[in-house]
């Protein structure tokens, strides 16, 4: 099944993992302070390339968001009529997305993201979050399905075929 999505599935699939980016940049917010002091240069790279996304991170930030979900699970998730490699990769962006913001939550009550041990830790789940970002969309560009240990295994128990 790898490599036999059409060009537009693989624009669907990688455009559904906005929303674990939005959630990632929302916990890198040490990291990008670290970057204005030490990089600047670095810092201004990653804002140009994700300037053309901001409309959708922002829109996703909002209270949409949560329309946003609703809509993907119930309309796209669900409907077997939409192909297996969107379905798949919407699914999985919205665990990836959850997951991320869950622990962050969990961080944010345990009181834990202040002082070096929760500057670590959120620098390490939004670095985290951002490579299992960067390798799906790679992987759905290249319309393959992008297998991340125990994620994937659960999107598959829960896609209905």
């Amino acid at each position: 099944m790898n490599g036999s999505a059409t060009a537009l599935d693989r624009a669907f699939a990688a455009l559904s993992y906005v929303m674990p980016l939005a959630s990632a940049l929302a916990a890198g917010s040490y990291f990008f302070t670290f970057l204005q002091v030490q990089a600047p240069a670095v810092l201004r790279v990653i804002s140009l390339i994700l300037a053309p996304l901001q409309p959708l991170i922002a829109l996703e930030n909002s209270i949409f968001g949560l329309f946003i979900f609703i809509a993907l699970f119930v309309f796209v998730i669900r409907n077997t009529n939409i192909s297996r490699f969107i379905r798949f990769n919407v699914l999985q962006a919205i665990l990836v997305s959850f997951m991320i913001s869950i622990v962050s939550l969990i961080l944010d009550v345990l009181e834990l993201t202040r002082g070096l041990v929760g500057e670590t830790l959120l620098n390490v789940l939004f670095l985290g979050g951002m490579a299992i970002v960067i390798y799906s969309v790679a992987q759905s560009v290249l319309g393959r399905y992008a297998e991340i240990p125990t994620i994937s295994d659960a999107v598959n128990m829960q896609m209905p075929y």
